[in-house]
């Protein structure tokens, strides 16, 4: 597969977008400035629930509809400098690198594009005055045309995003159910 099948597959061409029933829309994801946006979502789940399920990257494909699979290179933990590979339906194999880590607070993903273009992914935890826990994932688009990247590819990255929170969302609480049977 080539760089062309990438960005075909990112624009969302001849490839169906999944959804899933939510109660959040695409008008809930916040545009921030410079080619960025986020969303954060309340759960009851704990932090530390979140955490385990973002750092178990071989099981992203139970909330994000989207993969095939995921896996970090080798013995690599899950740090900063860990190199991983993620595979998306109708896309090719796509190389990633943590860029950022904090020990159960943050990290960032960063994938490169075709057209020297990056995407960082950003997931961390925000302050939560009731009583539960407010995760936040903000894609960051870099480079030099990432004006355009972002108007041709923004739309089908805001529709996905609201997936993956809600089904994050639904694993962490019911799995923390299910501990507590």
């Amino acid at each position: 597969m080539n760089k062309l099948a990438v960005l075909l597959f990112l624009l969302g061409i001849g490839v169906p977008v999944q959804t899933t029933a939510a109660t959040l829309t695409k008008d809930d994801v916040k545009v921030l400035p410079h080619c960025s946006f986020k969303l954060s979502v309340h759960t009851s789940a704990s932090k530390n629930t979140i955490w385990r399920l973002w750092s178990d990257v071989e099981n992203w494909k139970e909330f994000d509809t989207e993969l095939r699979y995921s896996y970090l290179v080798g013995d690599s933990k899950f740090s900063a400098g860990a190199i991983g590979y993620l595979k998306a339906n109708g896309a090719p194999k796509t190389k990633f690198v943590l860029t950022e880590f904090e020990e159960l607070e943050s990290f960032t993903e960063s994938l490169r594009i075709p057209l020297f273009q990056v995407i960082e992914l950003k997931r961390y935890f925000e302050a939560d005055s009731n009583g539960g826990t407010t995760f936040t994932h903000e894609v960051v688009f870099k480079g030099g045309l990432k004006f355009i990247m972002y108007s041709l590819l923004a739309g089908k990255f805001k529709r996905e995003l609201v997936n993956v929170m809600e089904n994050l969302k639904e694993v962490a609480e019911r799995e923390e159910l299910q501990q507590s049977e």
